[in-house]
């Protein structure tokens, strides 16, 4: 007696056979990819061309590395802070003299226009064995009087509710994550209550700047007595990206110092370091503000930096 395939059968072996097309047609593909696909420069070139941003580069000069993803490049500049970010225009540019472009699979290009729309000037292009070493020079526009991250020794920190104001002044030789860089501690919850310059990734890079996370209740203030103003608070503040997927509720940042009320500004979750900016008076003596704080602080990690500067070339 003979059997043929039932109704059923067919189309479920027929579903198989697509399956196993389908797999087979995506392995294909997979290899083809790997074995085709430009896998970037031999990594032998990489220590000569790091070496030419090594002995060339001044304190101060900003380096990026493009695109993002290809960051081989910090096992020979990481001590340098090279920049590996997907929007490379967006830095700021404002207190820049000089900018180094290290660049693989062409994406230095666009880059350099980028810079050179800026008001940036090519000034030494080296290309070899893949990879390009690009920079680009221009006068700043402003000048940095001075830093409130470098300076946080000097500041004096409190939590402060309503007119109540209790003293963070605790000063810890090491930062929170134990790197020798000092720490204002609060005695209400220490191990995160605190103020330090710490490497943080805001977004899509690592970052330097201060650690300042809101009280659950009041504001985190900051304060650096005896500023000499002149020109403008420039900084950059944010969540930490792990305070942007756990967080509920945005961080406000007051910005102000003697006889003016205070300016406010508030990063959302999706804010990693938005930059802000307040105009100051020159020739002024004051101390200068910052307060933190939240409606809901609950993993409200955040983290700003901040500088005084004045247009480049004036006169104090």
């Amino acid at each position: 007696m003979s059997s043929t395939p039932s109704a059923e059968a067919t189309p479920r072996r027929s579903v198989v056979v697509l399956a196993a097309a389908l797999l087979v047609g995506t392995g294909v593909y997979g290899l083809g990819f790997w074995l085709l696909s430009d896998r970037g420069p031999d990594p032998s070139a990489f220590e000569p061309a790091a070496r030419i941003v090594r002995q060339g580069s001044q304190p101060g000069d900003l380096i990026l590395l493009a695109p993002a993803y290809a960051t081989r490049a910090r096992e020979y500049l990481g001590d340098l802070h090279p920049l590996a970010v997907r929007d490379p225009l967006a830095e700021d540019y404002e207190v820049r003299r000089r900018v180094w472009v290290f660049a693989l699979f062409g994406a230095g290009a666009p880059v350099g226009r980028g810079l050179q729309r800026l008001g940036f000037v090519p000034q030494l292009r080296h290309q070899s064995e893949g990879i390009s070493v690009l920079r680009y020079d221009r006068a700043p526009r402003a000048e940095v009087t001075f830093d409130f991250v470098d300076a946080i020794a000097q500041a004096r920190v409190s939590l402060e509710r309503g007119t109540a104001r209790e003293p963070c002044d605790q000063w810890r030789r090491t930062n929170g994550q134990g790197g020798a860089f000092g720490r204002w501690s609060c005695p209400t919850d220490p191990s995160w209550q605190y103020v330090a310059p710490e490497w943080h990734r805001m977004g899509d890079h690592l970052r330097w700047c201060l650690w300042a996370h809101p009280p659950h209740e009041g504001h985190l203030v900051i304060r650096y007595p005896r500023i000499a103003l002149d020109g403008a608070i420039v900084g950059r503040a944010g969540h930490t990206l792990n305070s942007s997927r756990y967080a509920r509720a945005p961080v406000f940042l007051d910005v102000s110092w003697d006889g003016v009320p205070a300016q406010r500004f508030t990063f959302g979750l999706e804010d990693h370091f938005r930059p802000f900016r307040v105009a100051v008076p020159t020739a002024t003596t004051a101390t200068v503000s910052f307060a933190v704080s939240s409606p809901d602080a609950g993993a409200n990690h955040f983290c700003f930096v901040a500088d005084l500067r004045r247009p480049a070339g004036a006169d104090r």
